[in-house]
């Protein structure tokens, strides 16, 4: 998968991202796995660009 399909999945599950009133804390560990997931790809596409100028 690349990063620009991961991006886009990413992209629809934040479109579908609602508040669960049966559980409230749900929708912030979501957005907390969304955030994850977008710095990971952000720190992964930085380090290959540090190899790829070296």
């Amino acid at each position: 998968m690349t990063v620009y399909d991961r991006l886009r999945q990413i992209a629809d599950r934040l479109a579908r991202l609602a508040p669960d009133h049966r559980d409230p804390h749900r929708f912030h560990e979501q957005k907390s796995e969304l955030v994850a997931e977008l710095r990971w790809l952000a720190a992964d596409n930085d380090n290959r660009g540090h190899r790829e100028a070296a």
